[in-house]
């Protein structure tokens, strides 16, 4: 009997042939990071995998890093970040930091947890990804530690020492969570010698749309803004806008997530291309806009994996992009105009190629979904993920009885396996 075939003591098989277990017999997987109301790619990935077919396996714990909102910031960024939110956030922030950690082994015993998995990103986020870390190996427990963000841009703008002390840092957990194969490498040249596995952002199956679009003679561009307005290209947007808006481009902007002197800034420049500007919005009105808008804008100075990208592709649109963190991966099917960072003029170049040929952003849409379908939809994206989960829990002392023998992805995914799209990527290489 193939291996794949056999099923756990007390398990059972599912539709589509997964390997389901009894609740009280779940391993415990503590995830660490922002829940929320914070908003943003962690939070959504966090949410993304306690919904996924991963529940049927193992049991997912939140343990919440949120701290109080920052109010109209548009840098949230690099270590100076912590001081833009005002000094009584600062305190509220430390006070809760401090509690978080103090707490933490308590929680990780009392709800007998068997693997902790902390999201880390860069800069004052990862060390204290770092704390976490230690934390959780002191009260031994495996460690899963997943890097997103601009990772390769604070470390490669760090000092020497900071760089060795970050290449120390990368050693604590048992495992790293690269997302792409981009942050696989340069955590290698970073200075990690143990376990990466890469685990990409993926979609839930709900927002693949399979709608067709209609043509627009007045395209509609979607702009996501935040609180890293400027790192996301929000002065490119801009540049770009007024130069469509003065050559009678009929493009029109949809901004989202300003804020209040953001919405202010817009206002005042009197633009007859700007369609609608709008402050923070829930996660669904955005996937909403993106099945109602035709290009998607990230002329981002630095990314990790934008989870924003790989949904506005789900949803169908054309999009413009450029050359950072693992954008290029997921564009290398097509989908996408590429042009260098920090260009308002290649930005308006490319806004404008696309309202001008309706043909072309049906096309890039279409490259998109297929590119989703392909490598960003739960099976293709999270076995790799069951299968680190698995032996790392078979490895674990502090594992106990509780859970059947892990098994491989095949037992969780059965015969399902994504095929390849021939690749056609596109890139505006004379702007």
């Amino acid at each position: 009997m193939p291996f794949d075939a056999v099923v756990p003591r007390g398990a059972w098989r599912g539709r589509g042939g997964s390997v389901r277990i009894p609740h009280d017999q779940r391993a415990r997987i503590l995830l660490v990071g922002p829940m929320p109301p914070t908003k943003g790619g962690i939070t959504t990935f966090m949410l993304n995998l306690m919904a996924s077919c991963l529940n049927e396996q193992f049991e997912f714990v939140p343990y919440t890093t949120t701290r109080p909102p920052k109010r109209d910031v548009i840098d949230n960024w690099g270590y100076g970040a912590v001081f833009r939110g005002g000094p009584v956030r600062i305190f509220q922030g430390i006070l809760l930091t401090i509690g978080r950690f103090i707490s933490f082994p308590y929680f990780v015993i009392s709800r007998r947890i068997d693997l902790v998995q902390i999201q880390a990103s860069d800069y004052q986020v990862f060390w204290e990804g770092v704390v976490y870390a230690i934390l959780a190996r002191a009260v031994g427990r495996p460690v899963f530690l997943r890097l997103g963000g601009s990772f390769d841009l604070f470390h490669g703008g760090s000092p020497r020492i900071v760089q060795r002390w970050i290449a120390a840092a990368l050693q604590i957990p048992q495992c790293l969570i690269a997302q792409s194969q981009f942050a696989y490498e340069y955590l290698r040249r970073a200075g990690r010698t143990g376990k990466i596995i890469v685990l990409p952002n993926w979609i839930r199956d709900t927002n693949l749309t399979s709608l067709a679009r209609t043509v627009s003679r007045a395209p509609l561009c979607l702009f996501i803004a935040s609180n890293e307005a400027r790192r996301k290209g929000i002065e490119e947007v801009l540049g770009a806008m007024r130069r469509l808006d003065a050559c009678g481009c009929p493009a029109r902007f949809h901004l989202v997530a300003m804020t209040p002197s953001l919405v202010d800034r817009v206002q005042a420049l009197h633009l007859n291309n700007i369609h609608v500007v709008e402050g923070p919005v829930e996660h669904d009105r955005v996937l909403e806009l993106m099945r109602r808008a035709d290009v998607f804008l990230l002329p981002s100075h630095g990314e990790g994996f934008p989870n924003s990208l790989v949904e506005a592709m789900a949803a169908g649109m054309a999009s413009v992009v450029t050359p950072v963190g693992a954008v290029p991966e997921m564009v290398a099917d097509g989908g996408a105009l590429v042009i260098p960072v920090g260009d308002a003029g290649a930005l308006h170049i490319a806004i404008e190629q696309l309202a001008a040929n309706p043909d072309l952003r049906r096309r890039l849409g279409e490259e998109a979904q297929r590119a989703v379908r392909a490598r960003y939809m739960p099976p293709s994206a999270l076995a790799p993920l069951a299968d680190a989960y698995g032996g790392m829990l078979k490895e674990s002392p502090s594992h106990g009885p509780r859970t059947p023998e892990p098994r491989t992805s095949t037992a969780l995914w059965g015969s399902h396996r994504s095929t390849n799209q021939a690749k056609s990527n596109r890139r505006i290489t004379d702007l």
